[in-house]
């Protein structure tokens, strides 16, 4: 498991959180299931900005 640094926007709110999961895919998943329609960013906790 890897630890990913997520952000979700909704139409009317932003979430910053970490979560746990295989791939960023996962994250990516489990976030647009917890919150519907929404855009998300996973990035590796740590992992260089590009």
């Amino acid at each position: 498991m890897k630890t990913f640094a997520v952000i979700v926007r909704t139409q009317t709110e932003r979430f910053e959180f970490f979560d746990d999961a295989a791939s960023s895919g996962d994250v990516i998943d489990a976030a647009i299931d917890r919150f519907g329609v929404c855009g998300v960013t996973a990035k590796l906790k740590g992992a260089p900005q590009c």
